[in-house]
């Protein structure tokens, strides 16, 4: 079986997620090289000729940096590749000409498909990027429907003892960026406080605000309940709902989704519909109910890696 290479941003996230996977000797991570360059001028001859036939790599790095193409070159016929998080025509061409032509080739969408177009209709550059020989797979089963994709759930590494093991001092937490739903997501957090609960809300509208991946799992360490609103046109869950399941927190959520996943349990999850949150209380007081380390391992980041290795052609 030849190696998993996966193309992506090495953000704090994806480190935290991945560190201890690319130790492993058949995964290899490869920094992701394909944004445009910032020269005018280079924008527009990649605009023109990149992805559109086969270039030589002294042609190619005018637009990628050299040591971004040699470690594409070092892939095999036998390998697979994951480009993770990244949606770029131009670039998703230049890959199909450079690498060998039998490759297994995957573009995975963590986020809703329709947004990352602004507007703009997405089912010209996904078939496009299909022809590339990229399988595409996403997060949310309405748009694995809507436009011929793979769904594959979201996925998390299993917390260390030490990160379960701390106060509990926060009843709510929810942190995200405010997109459509902030008028909605204060609403909640008055009613809550309302009724002498503790809540945590961090809704960054500066870059100062934000808190890293890592501090925002300690908050929800901290936490007896997470909350989750997703933004219009989603029906997959976000990673809050597997981050409640690893941390064996409670979460209210806005996705009626989510009643079909397998870890949906009553005591644990509450589902909101509109502003009716009088039952919240009620749901509070019930105990939180632990599910299975194996059930939990579905969701797991190294599972969520075997499905691009074993899936075949």
């Amino acid at each position: 079986m030849g190696k998993l290479y996966i193309i992506a941003y090495r953000s704090i996230p994806f480190t935290y997620l991945f560190g201890d996977e690319e130790k492993r000797e058949n995964i290899v991570v490869i920094e992701n090289g394909l944004a445009a360059p910032k020269n005018r001028f280079l924008q527009i001859t990649r605009f023109l000729f990149c992805g559109k036939c086969w270039l030589p790599i002294c042609i190619l790095q005018l637009w990628f940096k050299k040591s971004f193409l040699m470690q594409l070159k070092e892939i095999k016929d036998d390998d697979t590749l994951l480009l993770f998080e990244s949606i770029n025509l131009r670039a998703t061409g230049m890959l199909y000409h450079l690498l060998p032509k039998n490759l297994v080739k995957y573009n995975w969408f963590g986020n809703p498909i329709y947004p990352l177009f602004k507007g703009r209709n997405p089912q010209p550059c996904l078939e496009k990027i299909k022809k590339f020989g990229f399988q595409l797979v996403t997060f949310d089963p309405q748009d694995a429907i809507r436009y011929g994709m793979s769904y594959h759930n979201q996925f998390l590494r299993f917390p260390k003892s030490e990160e379960l093991a701390c106060r509990v001092d926060i009843d709510f937490f929810f942190a995200g960026i405010p997109k459509d739903r902030e008028p909605y997501l204060l609403r909640i957090k008055a009613f809550l406080e309302s009724k002498g609960y503790k809540c945590y809300f961090v809704i960054p509208h500066s870059s100062s605000e934000y808190i890293s991946y890592e501090e925002n799992l300690r908050y929800v360490a901290r936490s007896r309940c997470i909350v989750d609103i997703y933004q219009k046109g989603q029906s997959g869950i976000t990673r809050r709902p597997v981050e409640a399941l690893f941390y064996n927190k409670k979460l209210i959520t806005n996705n009626p989704e989510i009643r079909n996943y397998d870890f949906f349990h009553s005591n644990n999850i509450f589902i909101l519909e509109g502003e009716d949150f009088e039952e919240i209380p009620t749901f509070m007081e019930k105990p939180v109910y632990v599910q299975s380390d194996s059930l939990k391992e579905r969701y797991s980041v190294e599972n969520w890696l075997s499905f691009f290795k074993e899936m075949k052609k």
